[in-house]
């Protein structure tokens, strides 16, 4: 039988084990690994045959798609390609997915272009167990169908062993213990996964939606962000991840107008097991809001602006490594690949894009979201942040620096040589006016 034959280029490990996986799985395509675009021109050289590539748009700072483009186009190959990102001279000569891509996403696209139909695709056998992060047990106390645990057996074989049983209680406490033991996912069966999903997002939206103390909110509130963002990068925007982020939201504006002194505040975010990403985005809420409340032009329906901008400022970024860049020279000295580091610098567009998919997401919001990283079109880290910024996203834009300068354990601890960082680095006049306001919050 007839195979057809893929090239992947995918720098990050994860990403490459999960598209090669689901490609194969799913289209039933032979997928060739490579790592750049020359080790996949020399492959094109003796098998100009292959059906389908998929590759990332640049690949140690090189324009690895471009390359294989003019290598096909030079040599009248009519192979089909997609990008992974964004190539802004391929712009109208190819498929071009935005990120976070899901695999979903990819294979559905990869199976047009390879001429799988949808009754083919629907046939194809799916993995027996889908991995669910830990973060989805903190707030339910049992779940509705079986879960299990991966173990090693061999090199190449794994075992799947069921660990909590359909109805079983169990606490946080419980989950505690397998996270110590270095556990970061369970396991669903296939079948059940939409089932159990639901039932979170429907546990965890009833929790939020009901009295809780300020701890226990901040708590729910950091395991809902979570669950979206990797519902977001794993499968993308669905009705209950929509619902969840909206009751999220809403219960973040709830502990912002609640939330302690900032010294507090600090104690407990740093004390219990909240997420850097759920750290950051409540923290530059508070700062945020603080400062706009002393703005003339302040009202309250401003909170959930700039609630919603924080929310999804941080959406689309993987790793907590890319959420503390604060700048361009932070993100040239680190060890983030390329392909991290231009998810950084595009990522307030990425963000736009991703809240767009969001019911009540209107041009205000999506305007804000573009610019809260100091640049107007959504790309880059700029020194000097555009003087042509909404008020609002200059404002996100000294909260989030400041936030990220205080989280920092390298940085300065005096919050006040934390605002002289700031007078340095923002020099303009409005930027300094703002600075100057968040001096009241300094306790």
């Amino acid at each position: 039988m007839y195979m057809s034959q893929t090239i992947l280029i995918e720098t990050d490990p994860d990403l490459n084990k999960v598209f090669s996986l689901n490609l194969q799985t799913y289209t039933g395509t032979d997928v060739i690994v490579r790592n750049n675009s020359s080790e996949a021109i020399e492959l094109l050289k003796i098998l100009p045959s292959i059906n389908l590539i998929v590759c990332r748009d640049k690949v140690d700072k090189k324009n690895c798609a471009l390359e294989i483009f003019k290598f096909l186009h030079q040599h009248k190959l009519d192979i089909p390609m997609i990008v992974l990102g964004e190539n802004l001279e391929l712009a109208s000569e190819v498929l071009q997915l935005k990120n976070p891509i899901s695999w979903e996403i990819l294979v559905r696209h990869s199976s047009l272009l390879l001429g799988v139909t949808d009754e083919e695709l629907s046939e194809k056998v799916k993995p027996s167990y889908i991995p669910i992060s830990i973060s989805y047990f903190y707030d339910i106390d049992h779940t509705p169908c079986d879960i299990y645990i991966r173990i090693k057996k061999t090199n190449t074989q794994f075992q799947f062993v069921k660990r909590l049983h359909s109805q079983d209680s169990f606490t946080a406490d419980d989950i505690d213990k397998y996270q110590k033991q270095g556990l970061t996912n369970f396991y669903v069966a296939n079948d059940y996964l939409q089932y159990f999903v639901t039932f979170v997002t429907n546990s965890v939206i009833t929790r939020l939606e009901s009295k809780l103390d300020l701890t226990s909110r901040l708590q729910t509130n950091a395991n809902a962000y979570e669950i979206v963002k990797e519902h977001i990068f794993k499968a993308g925007v669905s009705p209950e991840i929509t619902e969840l982020s909206e009751t999220n939201i809403t219960s973040m504006i709830e502990s912002v107008e609640a939330s302690p002194k900032l010294a507090s505040l600090l104690k407990f975010l740093f004390t219990s097991k909240i997420s850097y990403a759920y750290q950051k985005a409540h923290l530059v809420c508070v700062i945020g809001n603080f400062i706009m409340s002393r703005q003339s032009w302040y009202e309250k329906r401003h909170l959930e602006t700039f609630t919603r901008l924080s929310f999804f400022a941080d959406i689309t970024l993987k790793s907590s490594k890319q959420m503390k860049i604060n700048n361009m020279a932070d993100l040239k000295s680190s060890d983030l690949t390329d392909q991290e580091k231009d998810e950084v610098l595009h990522h307030a567009r990425n963000a736009s894009e991703i809240s767009k998919e969001f019911p009540k997401t209107d041009e205000y919001i999506e305007l804000v979201t573009m610019q809260h990283q100091g640049s107007m079109n959504g790309v880059g880290l700029p020194d000097t942040p555009s003087q042509e910024l909404h008020p609002i996203a200059k404002v996100f834009v000294v909260s989030d620096a400041f936030v990220k300068t205080m989280l920092n354990p390298h940085a300065p601890k005096s919050k006040r040589e934390i605002l002289t960082v700031l007078y340095m680095h923002f020099t303009t006049p409005s930027y300094q006016k703002i600075i100057k306001v968040l001096e009241q919050k300094i306790e």
